[in-house]
């Protein structure tokens, strides 16, 4: 979980926060990249996504808990890299903001059931929304 104390890192989490969607990237069991665009929401200094409990995403990240998230802009780039797991424990936190968000309601999803916490190891940045590099332990 991160702070964001630096006035550049605040405005580009308030960035990724904001968009309306991100591509994560995960690793396969035989260690080929799986990337796929999601919705996701910031909250406590972690980023949250949903997923169905029996996508590719939810069966790497049980063998892999490295992720990357980055909006899709080539241009003005904000890419997180950092651990995944399950937080089952946020899911009332994060439904008003999902609600909020996408008008979705993952408490009554009966799909989109798995909730994953990605926290945040480096952010790198460039472009329009500001320049930088940080490390998180």
């Amino acid at each position: 979980m991160i702070h964001a104390d630096d006035p550049v890192l605040a405005a580009l989490l308030a960035k990724f926060a904001d968009a309306p969607a991100c591509w994560m990237s995960s690793v396969r069991p035989d260690g080929r990249v799986h990337l796929a665009p999601i919705w996701h929401v910031w909250h406590a200094g972690c980023a949250y996504v949903c997923t169905q409990s029996g996508s590719v995403r939810a069966a790497n990240i049980a063998q892999n808990s490295s992720v990357s998230l980055a909006l899709p802009d080539p241009m003005n780039v904000i890419i997180i890299e950092g651990e995944t797991g399950p937080a089952p424990e946020d899911a009332a936190a994060l439904q008003p903001l999902f609600q909020a968000k996408f008008d979705w309601d993952i408490s009554t999803d009966a799909d989109y059931t798995l909730i994953l916490r990605i926290t945040p190891r480096k952010i790198m940045a460039w472009g329009d929304h500001g320049e930088g590099r940080w490390h998180f332990a």
